[in-house]
């Protein structure tokens, strides 16, 4: 099993009129969410709310079963469980949209860090990055959803390259990217909204996430994004792994190969620019 220590924070910033950043940090289920939400009339407030309550909710139910489809017999009970959350999600955004017509179009990203007895399970829809820093070394978890991250055109996306194409509750169905790794003690995970990715990079998030308590560290990761303009909300969840005890079988089965090829990234002393997990659709 894990222990950790667990902080979060989200601010408005300098130049928006309200905070569409929700976080969930429930320490009792080993959940740990971001989510920024989208839309006119403050429907990105309502979006991303939902996304939060929903998916915690779906953790608190008696029961709550891993999800179903091409990709469950891959996934771990635990990373199809909270697959199966980030789903239930979209139907509940999804639905409330098309039944209020001020909702309409809304959507949010969310990024999600789920602790197994032994594992870290990351899966994200959106912009949203989640951080693994292990060894003085900051990696990418998250895969980026965006115009930029999808094609290579610079002209293209200089225009138009943060344009979302994937979020919660925009569709019907929603495709989560989604990985598991093996936690080690004295891991730190970041978990932010691109206002604060936007405004401070990867290796400063590193130095500071990890020189400080992680109340501190949100906090002047935060003062940090606003210092450079405060652009956008602002929002950051940090975990630190303070204890992991094994057990005498290995949760990895058959993800272990895939795992373990990942793993080998985070001996390089450099930053990751591609994300170190993703599974395929």
């Amino acid at each position: 099993m894990l222990t950790v220590q667990s902080a979060g924070i989200s601010d408005i910033g300098k130049k928006r009129e309200s905070n569409e950043d929700r976080l969930c940090i429930d320490d009792a289920q080993g959940l740990y969410l971001v989510a920024d939400g989208m839309g006119g009339h403050r429907a990105g407030e309502i979006a991303s709310s939902l996304v939060v309550k929903s998916i915690r909710d779906f953790f608190v139910a008696a029961e709550t079963p891993a999800g179903k489809g091409p990709r469950a017999d891959l996934l771990s009970p635990e990373a199809g469980r909270l697959l199966a959350g980030i789903e239930w999600s979209n139907r509940v955004v999804h639905e409330t949209a098309a039944t209020h017509a001020d909702y309409r179009g809304m959507g949010s990203t969310v990024s999600a860090v789920y602790l197994g007895d032994e594992t870290v399970i990351a899966a994200n829809v959106g912009d949203s990055p989640i951080y693994l820093i292990r060894n003085d070394h900051i990696d990418l978890l998250s895969v980026p959803h965006t115009l930029q991250a999808d094609f290579a055109n610079e002209t293209f996306t200089a225009l138009m390259g943060n344009i979302l194409t994937r979020a919660v509750g925009s569709k019907d169905t929603v495709d989560a990217d989604i990985c598991e790794l093996n936690a080690f003690k004295g891991d730190v995970l970041v978990i932010c909204s691109d206002g604060l990715s936007t405004k401070v990079p990867p290796l400063e998030i590193m130095s500071i996430a990890t020189s400080r308590p992680p109340d501190e560290a949100c906090r002047e990761l935060v003062d940090l994004a606003n210092a450079r303009g405060g652009d956008d909300n602002i929002s950051a969840v940090l975990l630190r792994v303070t204890g992991v005890r094994r057990g005498s079988h290995s949760v990895f089965g058959k993800w272990r190969a895939r795992v373990r090829r990942r793993l080998a990234a985070i001996m390089s002393p450099h930053t990751t620019e591609q994300p170190l997990c993703r599974t395929s659709h």
